[in-house]
């Protein structure tokens, strides 16, 4: 693998590329870090130190239009992460195929600081197993999600090659499809190069792009997954709906505060109700308040929830973490796709997926 990873290296120093409209970035990076052990349970197999490796495509927007997707400049492209989780029998390794959205910060003639938001599938190698794994309570579908948050330093050494390090916080859960789920937590920093094709300064743009509305954003929507009622049984049959509303509030052209309600059914709660014989309803609600970044057509959120309703014998804890990517889609941008993961203190729940319409 390290002989792939040298080629790699070899192959971007050595490629001429034609001219092209947005500057192209072709990147490897190494990766090391380390696992949170964010419950006792997890200690004995998170004493382990990640290591691995990532192969990157991506495009730098640059006109106007372009602009006002995150108000921003900003890179889009895919990547290719692969783990080892240096514990072979219970771990294994992990092969990760991600989206990348990476709006900058702040930038000079050589220097770039970016934030960087990733989102994807993972394919992992060993995972829970009651006979011949029951140490691995981090994973037990082989097929998982991967969500992630970055920060990118780049240093330009010349217009074809920049230097970039980077911090990582990953995150790898199954989304509540199949118990165990605990989900793994692990930062990671990286070094790496880019080869770019087509480089070219990055002008101030003019005041009238720069401007945001600062007036409230109120929103409505709907959400739903499925979920698992069983430890060993994979969800095909229990979903989870709901609805959601609340505001938007900017405080700077990135920044903002938020605040909302949310109901849902969960079905599998009605199952587990059913199983154990106990009166518990299967419908919550939670009260929503939290901060946001905003990048013209891209929601970061996170937020607090504090339930006034729940099932409690099931889910005895009265508060949560929700953690939201949204986008942007249509002419007037009122519609937005997204996706949320829910965790409890340190430990991922599940993940869904939401459909939002902004009222103004």
């Amino acid at each position: 693998m390290k002989y792939a990873l040298l080629v790699c290296i070899l192959v971007m120093i050595r490629f001429d590329g034609t001219s092209q409209v947005n500057p192209t970035f072709f990147g490897v990076k190494s990766q090391y870090g380390f696992i949170i052990a964010h419950s006792p349970e997890l200690k004995p197999i998170s004493q382990t130190n990640p290591f691995g490796f990532q192969i990157e495509y991506s495009r730098l927007k640059i006109s106007n239009e372009q602009w006002k997707t995150c108000n921003c400049y900003g890179r889009t492209g895919l990547s290719f992460a692969y783990f080892n989780y240096n514990n072979p029998n219970v771990l294994g390794s992990s092969y990760n195929l991600l989206y990348n959205v990476e709006p900058y910060l702040a930038h000079s003639r050589r220097l770039k600081f970016s934030l960087r938001g990733s989102i994807g599938a993972t394919y992992l190698t060993k995972v829970f197993d009651q006979e011949t794994n029951p140490q691995n309570v981090l994973f037990s579908t082989n097929l998982s999600f991967y969500l992630g948050l970055s920060l990118h330093f780049n240093y330009h050494i010349n217009n074809r090659l920049a230097l970039n390090v980077s911090g990582h916080y990953n995150h790898i859960s199954n989304g509540g499809q199949k118990q165990p789920n605990k989900g793994m937590n692990f930062p990671t920093v990286s070094i790496g190069i880019d080869r770019t094709l087509n480089m070219t300064m990055l002008p101030r743009k003019p005041d009238s792009l720069r401007f945001y509305n600062r007036s409230l954003r109120w929103y409505v929507g709907a959400f739903g997954s499925l979920r698992s009622s069983d430890r060993e049984a994979e969800a095909s049959n229990h979903p989870l709906i709901g609805t959601i509303g609340g505001v938007l509030k900017p405080v700077s052209r990135i920044n903002g505060v938020n605040t909302g309600l949310e109901l849902w059914y969960d079905y599998s709660d009605e199952k587990i109700a059913e199983n154990r014989q106990i009166d518990d309803a299967a419908f919550s609600s939670a009260l929503l308040l939290g901060h946001h970044f905003t990048f013209g057509n891209f929601y970061f959120l996170q937020q607090f929830g504090v339930y006034v309703t729940r099932p409690k014998n099931i889910q005895s804890k009265a508060l949560y973490q929700r953690y939201s990517f949204w986008y942007s889609i249509g002419k007037n941008k009122r519609f937005t796709l997204g996706a949320s993961l829910i965790a409890y203190g340190r430990v991922a729940d599940h993940m869904d997926g939401r459909l939002i319409y902004f009222l103004n």
